[in-house]
């Protein structure tokens, strides 16, 4: 058994490793979801399918019939019950998007339990550091490393302008920073429009008070009364 546990926790650790490398990616684009949860959604699943391929090893080791004690008849239904209650966490609120993570804990915290559920408490444990590894060190790791901020932009411009995205975001680029197309929302109450986007700076724009240098572009613009910007959180 710890042999069979010794190597279930190196493939989850192989697992993890190569979620948070498709987790980076979407990071240094600068999307919503972290790489924590690419870490806890691949390594939970990895965990799941290790599982189904030791059932000698069920319920410690005990004889039993596997039509009436087969762990893979209910994990199904465990991970889709809770993967509902996760759901319920992430909320959407303008261009941030929040409790991607804490869902995802709670959907690989499932995984936890199923695994001492069936008697498999050394990848349990293994499974349980390696997400506490994901969650408490990778931030910091990634803070060394280079990436897209994103910054969520609401500009509200002069009455009668009517605002060219093309052109705003030409501006942005003389700067290092760029405005995607599909995080455009344009709207317009009868007397003013308004812009909502988001703003990413590339790995050198991102050195120092982002924040302010934004802002001042921005009150540069003759064209925009009013804006607010604010970080687009990560969940």
């Amino acid at each position: 058994m710890h042999v069979a546990g010794l190597w279930m926790i190196a493939n989850m650790a192989l697992a993890l490793l190569l979620g948070w490398v498709v987790g980076y990616e979407r990071y240094f684009s600068g999307r919503a979801a972290g790489s924590q949860v690419y870490c806890l959604v691949c390594a939970t699943s990895c965990a799941v399918t290790l599982l189904a391929g030791f059932p000698s090893l069920w319920y410690w080791g005990q004889a039993h019939d596997g039509g009436d004690a087969d762990p893979t008849r209910v994990i199904g239904s465990i991970l889709a019950g809770i993967g509902f209650l996760g759901a319920g966490i992430i909320v959407k609120s303008g261009l941030n998007v929040r409790g991607l993570t804490t869902a995802a804990s709670i959907w690989g915290s499932s995984a936890i339990g199923i695994l001492v559920g069936v008697g498999f408490y050394l990848p349990a444990i293994g499974l349980t550091a390696l997400f506490v590894a994901s969650v408490s060190l990778i931030p910091h790791l990634e803070q060394r490393l280079p990436a897209h901020v994103a910054i969520a932009a609401t500009l509200r411009f002069r009455p009668g302008y009517k605002p060219h995205p093309n052109e705003i975001n030409d501006v942005l680029k003389a700067h290092g920073f760029s405005m995607p197309s599909d995080s455009l929302t344009i709207s317009h109450d009868g007397g003013q429009f308004e812009l909502q986007c988001l703003i990413f700076a590339n790995a050198t724009a991102a050195n120092g008070d982002l924040m302010s240098r934004i802002a001042a572009h921005l009150a540069g613009m003759a064209e925009v009364q009013g804006f607010t910007v604010a970080h687009s959180r990560r969940a």
